[in-house]
């Protein structure tokens, strides 16, 4: 095996583990770093999550604001909602953050960039584009992925996650979504705002189930005025009607009744789960 090369400090993933090393950059001016990221850098919540989803839901908070604005004696009208600019916005604005953070790595002298997939081959010892390092400290932030549930048929039949949904070039104008947590209530409010028919299928007894009571209710209370909400129902089987139509098969979970929806798309917003498992750190 070739000679590795040698940092002070391995750091996988540019989300908020960046926070703990620009701290020790301070405290360490000298600290060589090598930053691995295989994805666009910025992290999960920046690129994918918590961010973009924000600045979507900021559109379809304002649409409802003013759907209710004659409660208070303004008679104003909503001409129409031009999808694509608002993807595109929330496009942009992430492309720029990623953008200045990218040139920030570039620029650092203390640190390597590597934007490669990374994997273990010994203990300490990473292959990284074709290229063997090491360093005493190594620091895992790889984030997640979306979790996708065992469903027959949905490989075949195609469907968007909490990932692909913000590629999005058009608006479907129905959509399923599987998954009864923020995810799922967060892309429902969103799409139902924009006038796509939305109907949300989640396993677990209540919407939202690891909030409160009182907040799990009153958030199925208000969904359910622009979308339907469909509690304890597993949905077992997908299959593609036609490229425009996919039809979803799901069973309660108390009955065993099965019910059948039909949508556009599919959305699967059924968690999160680590990808560290491609680093394979059991080496």
């Amino acid at each position: 095996m070739a000679r590795p090369k040698r940092y002070d400090l391995i750091v996988i993933g540019t989300g908020s583990v960046m926070e703990t090393v620009e701290l020790m950059l301070r405290d360490n001016p000298r600290l060589k770093v090598a930053v691995i990221d295989k994805d666009t850098p910025g992290g999960i919540c920046l690129t994918r999550g918590c961010i973009p989803s924000k600045i979507l839901l900021y559109s379809a908070d304002l649409l409802r604001l003013i759907e209710g604005a004659s409660e208070f004696g303004l008679d104003v009208k909503i001409e129409g909602v031009r999808f694509e600019y608002i993807m595109d916005r929330m496009r942009n604005m992430i492309g720029s953050e990623v953008n200045m953070i990218r040139e920030g790595l570039s620029k650092s002298p203390n640190i390597r960039f590597y934007n490669q997939p990374a994997e273990f081959v010994e203990p300490y010892i990473l292959r990284v584009g074709g290229q063997l390092i090491t360093a005493d400290m190594i620091f895992l932030g790889a984030g997640s992925k979306p979790h996708i549930p065992q469903i027959a048929g949905l490989d075949e039949a195609g469907y968007l996650t909490s990932d692909s949904v913000l590629e999005l070039r058009s608006k479907p104008d129905s959509l399923i979504i599987v998954g009864g947590g923020y995810i799922a209530a967060e892309y429902a409010h969103f799409f139902s705002a924009m006038g796509t028919d939305v109907t949300i299928v989640g396993r677990n007894p209540r919407l939202l189930p690891d909030e409160e009571p009182e907040v799990s209710a009153l958030a199925a209370r208000m969904l359910s005025k622009h979308l339907k909400v469909v509690t304890n129902t597993e949905v077992f089987r997908v299959e593609r009607l036609n490229p425009r139509r996919k039809r979803v098969y799901a069973r309660d979970r108390s009955t065993g009744a099965e019910r059948v929806f039909e949508a556009a798309e599919v959305l699967i917003a059924a968690g999160r789960a680590p990808t560290t498992d491609i680093l394979h750190p059991e080496r």
